[in-house]
């Protein structure tokens, strides 16, 4: 119940420094009143008392201060607030983007609140849930390690190539959503096809050899190399062909312990397909390979597993048997495996242990040769990081641009300028180079992670001896029988194709088996996936009975049965033969990887708080790239040691910036243990802080809320936003500044909670880094928009004091006075506000960078409120005593009162103010800026001529009845000043604008410049287009990327062809049902010769099928 009590009410950062402007003004409004008042005593003294026709209008000096008061009290906004709110709900509107609804739960974006519009452009810290929000909860089998050789396994994704639904490319029109439409169940496993089973594989082999090279599993990952694998359906291939191999022999038995090794119950289906459940999706995703490979489990009950299989191949009828389940070891956090013991079909006694791996090499027999093989892995491992870290702080170092700043520096640097001439961003282009070209490499060298350009010497453990021939096995040192060792002959038929994929050398090396499963295993997870090791071995009869009687005298114990138990299961599983490793995907979210590497580029700090074990948070860390394989991993646990030491170490490490990339892992029970400890928790507050990225596992819903509260009282200024999908995510959502609810599988609670609901985690990267920071921008430029305009209005009447006596007198007519805010000057501001988009969508995508300008707060500050105000005060004298010189001293005109000069200033400030927020810093100009320029002043003018018709006659301060026709308005010399007035401040607006493009530009003011370069614009919009697919159109012309994609396969097309034509003459001869050779006889000159069967169309069809024949335009 601790997860949604006591909700905080949030106010957005950027309404406290609003809060000390309006301050400031209150102060500047009295000490211009009280500037004024003893000037007007000077002036009483000197010209009120001399003036006989002033002696009886004495004013009393309270009088005259609070005159002051109320004619300047409006520079204090109010219209500000009342403003800003409409200003805010049309924003919140406008953040329904298309580009954010996910079609397969037929979810959009919903905004909540418009409060913290702004804050969504000032975020420092992300806190994330991971299941539901990071990952999808879905378990998929993707590689394996089998006797030196590592395989993928990807049949699910071909299923989803071969029948999955292909979402069609929408354009960037408006639609409405009437309704909800129900969305159908689909399967975790994606689409399923009864031809993707194992005994599909004759029927699909022609779609899988032609697409085979275009569905390659990438991790999300990103490793330094790609890691040189075959397909599971090239080993069944392999196992069919040379069925009595060593390998062949012991890939089957592998095979038949993950269909045996496990808890999960197979059931039938409506359509007859054989599902399983589990208690762990990880176990489903084991068995359901082993189905994909031929071993289906067709029946368990308590005492035994019926496998159907295809020893005879997939055209010949299955072959079922029965193992009968003698004891089964269960899995426990403390053991980190399970074992089961059956009784083969030939009654011999087999034990398959699966677990961490640590724990299994722990377990093996030549203990000697694992410890070798584990201690040169790591080494291996450790060189490799210590490169890439080596290699990631030089590419850091030189994209600083600070250098006392090398932490937390985001300066914008491309490449070409020297030292002598960089500026503020430093973004230029070289000599000899286009602006198209620069971008293009200051892009990729960002978007291009550091782990893919350092070598790695690991690919040697993936690719074999092209001939088998050349391996050397080293006999092995197993004297026991081994079923794996029974028969060794190979099928004299066989061709040799797959040659190439599998050593069988080394699959008769103990040494060379374990130094490559063991770097496997490291390879699998550095790619994120989650690694299981398998062992076995065969028992005698009386082992087992003896084991046997001791495991019953545990369970059946009364005292401490569970850990007996274990401690009786661990008797057995000893001297265990490697049999090979697992690679398990935990399905990310899709854009996940990629949304935290903009993310990481915007200078926002990822955090993951989740419910689950430690190992299951780092393996999803690395798969989406939260930890890089170079990241420095301080892992803190309180039975460990002396934390505070470990901390003050690993933070004097960050300090000293030796860490390429530090990564801190906590757990709940560690933050329990530091609660009462004041002086741990300050240093692991200040290590957290530090770190790039913190990983917390095992935490309760307070705790996480309580890690977010930490972090928003400890980093000032810092803006916090918590993501998450579930109940227990609650807490951390109402804590942060921004909350953020997904609507997902887990249910609507934290969606309905938040602040902003999305359907996926990958939408947030438009939300803040496009919307959020269009946001900022917005209400940045109203608030200052909307103080300048008050400052030169209201500064001409302080300017206007002086030939008044400093009376108080106000220059303007009081029913325009009153109107000034809502009738004339309103929609300039609110219009910037709603619909100022200082960069393109795709731009903010390609250059996250430019999210800083919210997280330094440079759009409104202090600073930026002093400019703006002294160009308003400088701007509202040069007003006056342009009107006053041009027009009031003026020798001859039509009329020489006071409403006249005033209607002048007042139609300068109005067009002035109109025109420069309008027209001159807004920079995305549409119908909407003209639209309110010809309302604003348009209405000004419309509004002289009603107040002209309406006004009494009788007042003779202000003389407006009729005066626009008859008076001031039929005068040129009105007319000229005007416009003089007007040019000569959108010349200063333009000079200065121009000043500081040219001396001291900003990243944004260069981004600006370089998106109006077409080249340039493409090359932005190719980075973003995976998040504006839905939102844009990219036309009838071809990206770089796409005519570089067709290049590649032009030229890989021509290379096949060539290869075809190089080959001999013979091919694969034709094989019968039992995979023996069939030769024919062919009369040739009335001899009989033997020949070879002529070459099978399948390949060159495939090159066909690819477009072979067709003219390449």
């Amino acid at each position: 119940m601790n997860a949604n009590k006591n909700p905080r009410t949030k106010a957005p950062a950027l309404q406290a420094d609003v809060n000390r402007v309006v301050m400031f003004v209150a102060f500047l409004v009295f000490f211009m009143a009280g500037l004024l008042t003893p000037l007007y005593l000077a002036w009483q003294s000197t010209t009120e008392d001399d003036s006989w026709y002033l002696r009886e209008a004495e004013v009393r000096i309270g009088h005259v201060f609070t005159s002051f008061v109320i004619m300047f009290n409006t520079m204090l906004p109010l219209s500000l607030y009342v403003s800003l709110e409409i200003v805010k709900v049309i924003q919140m509107i406008q953040m329904n983007d298309i580009d954010m609804y996910d079609p397969e739960s037929d979810t959009p974006m919903e905004p909540h609140t418009s409060t913290i519009n702004e804050e969504l452009g000032q975020v420092s810290y992300i806190f994330s849930d991971k299941t539901g929000t990071l990952t999808n909860n879905s378990m998929k089998f993707r590689k394996m390690s089998l006797a030196g050789t590592a395989w993928l396994h990807d049949f699910d994704l071909q299923a989803e190539a071969l029948n999955g639904p292909q979402k069609p490319k929408l354009r960037h029109k408006k639609r409405r959503i009437k309704g909800k439409e129900n969305v159908s169940n689909v399967s975790p496993s994606g689409p399923q096809d009864p031809k993707k089973s194992f005994a599909g594989l004759s029927q699909r082999s022609g779609y899988t050899r032609a697409s085979m090279q275009g569905m390659d599993w990438k991790p999300s990952a990103r490793t330094a190399a790609s890691l040189h694998c075959g397909k599971t359906e090239q080993l069944l291939e392999y196992i069919y062909q040379k069925p009595n191999s060593v390998y062949a022999q012991k890939a089957k038995f592998f095979i038949l312990a993950l269909a045996l090794c496990h808890t999960a119950t197979p059931e039938k289906d409506d359509d007859g397909e054989t599902e399983f459940q589990a208690s762990s999706p990880d176990e489903v995703a084991l068995v359901t390979a082993a189905k994909d490979l031929g071993y289906i489990v067709t029946d368990r009950q308590a005492e035994s597993i019926t496998i159907k299989s295809y020893p005879n191949g997939t055209e010949e009828e299955p072959s079922y048997a029965t193992y009968e389940i003698l004891d089964v070891i269960e899995f426990s956090s403390l053991r980190k495996r399970m074992s089961i013991i059956v009784r083969m079909p030939d009654q011999r006694i087999c034990l398959f242990t699966k677990g961490a791996d640590t724990t299994i090499k722990n377990l093996l027999q030549l203990s000697d040769l694992v410890r070798e093989s584990t201690t040169n892995v790591r080494r291996r491992a450790s060189e490799r990081k210590s490169l890439e870290a080596q290699h990631a702080l030089r590419r850091r170092s030189t994209q600083l641009q600070t250098p006392g700043d090398t932490r937390t520096s985001q300066s914008i640097t491309i490449t070409g300028r020297s030292s002598s001439q960089r500026r503020s961003s430093s973004v230029a282009i070289g000599r000899g180079t286009t602006a198209r070209q620069s971008v293009d490499f200051w892009l990729k060298e960002r978007e291009s992670d550091v782990d893919m350009s350092v070598p790695r010497d690991s690919n040697s453990f993936y690719t074999p001896p092209q001939s088998l021939h050349e391996a050397t096995p080293r006999a092995s040192a197993d004297p026991r029988p081994s079923l794996l060792r029974t028969n060794t002959t190979w099928s004299s038929t066989y061709n040799g194709e797959l040659d190439h994929l599998v050593d069988e050398g080394v699959a008769m090396d103990d040494h060379a088996t374990f130094e490559r499963c063991f770097q496997h295993i490291d390879d699998f997870a550095t790619e994120g996936l989650r690694t299981l090791l398998y062992g076995y071995k065969f028992l005698s009869e009386a082992e087992y009975k003896e084991w046997r009687e001791a495991y019953a005298d545990a369970s059946t114990s009364l005292v401490e049965r569970q850990e007996k138990m274990e401690a009786a299961g661990a008797l057995i599983e000893t001297h265990l033969d490697l049999l090979g490793a697992t690679a398990i995907e935990d399905k990310l979210q899709d854009g996940v990887p990629d949304a935290i590497d903009r993310f990481r580029r915007a200078g926002i700090k990822m955090w993951m708080l989740t419910g689950d074990k430690r190992e299951t948070a780092i393996n999803i860390g690395q798969s989406c790239r939260l930890i890089k394989p170079y990241s420095s991993v301080a892992v803190l646990d309180h039975l460990e040691g002396d934390l505070e030491a470990r901390m003050s170490a690993t933070t004097a490490d960050i300090k000293g910036d030796t860490v390429a990339h530090s990564v801190l892992v906590i757990d709940g029970q560690t933050l329990t243990a530091m609660e009462n400890d004041a002086a741990v928790k300050n240093a692991f507050t200040e290590l957290a802080v530090l770190a790039d990225s913190v990983v917390c596992c095992r935490a309760s819903p307070s705790q996480k809320a309580n890690l977010v509260r930490a972090i928003r009282f400890r980093v000032k200024g810092s803006v916090t936003l918590a993501i998450g999908d579930g109940a227990n995510d609650i807490a951390m959502i109402q804590e942060a500044h921004v909350g953020i609810g997904i609507a997902g599988k887990e249910g609507m609670q934290a969606a309905r909670t938040s602040d902003y609901s999305i359907g996926q985690f990958r939408f947030l990267v438009k939300l803040l880094l496009v919307h959020g920071r269009w946001n900022y921008v917005r209400i940045c430029k109203y608030t200052l928009g909307t103080f300048w305009k008050e400052m030169i209005f209201y500064l001409v009447q302080a300017t206007y004091q002086r030939w008044n006596g400093y009376t108080g007198t106000s220059l303007y007519e009081p029913w325009s006075l009153s109107m000034f805010n809502t009738l004339f000057t309103s929609l300039p501001v609110i219009f910037m506000g709603v619909f100022e988009q200082d960069m393109r969508p795709a731009t903010l995508l390609a250059v996250p960078e430019l999210y800083s300008i919210g997280q330094k707060r440079l759009g409104f500050n202090f600073k930026q409120y002093l400019y703006w105000a002294t160009l308003g005060a400088v701007e509202a004298i040069i007003v006056y005593f342009m009107i006053f010189s041009m027009y009031g001293q003026a020798l001859i005109r039509e009329d020489n009162r006071v409403f006249s000069l005033g209607v002048l200033g007042f139609s300068a400030c109005v067009t002035i103010i109109n025109l420069k927020l309008q027209a001159i810093d807004l920079h995305n100009k549409t119908a909407t800026a003209a639209a309110a320029i010809f309302i604003e002043v348009g209405g000004w003018w419309l509004w002289n001529i009603i107040l002209g018709a309406l006004y009494d006659p009788r007042d003779e301060i202000y003389n407006v009845r009729g005066s626009i026709f008859e008076s001031w308005g039929r005068s040129l010399l009105f007319w000229l000043t005007l416009i003089a007035t007007v040019l000569a401040i959108l010349h200063l607006e333009l000079i200065l604008k121009a000043l500081w493009f040219t001396f001291k530009p900003g990243d944004t003011e260069i981004f600006q410049a370089l998106e109006q370069d077409p080249d340039v614009k493409k090359r932005f919009e190719e980075s973003a287009a995976d998040l504006l697919q839905q939102g844009w159109d990219r036309g009838n012309k071809k990206s770089s990327r796409e005519l570089l994609r067709a290049a590649e396969e032009q030229a890989e097309r021509e290379a096949q062809v060539q290869q075809l034509l190089e080959r001999p003459r013979t091919t694969t001869p034709k094989r019968n049902s039992c995979g023996a050779e069939e030769e024919e006889e062919l009369v040739m000159d009335g001899t009989k010769a033997r020949k070879a069967t002529e070459k099978s169309s399948v390949d060159i069809s495939e090159l066909f099928s690819k477009g072979y024949g067709k003219v390449v335009k």
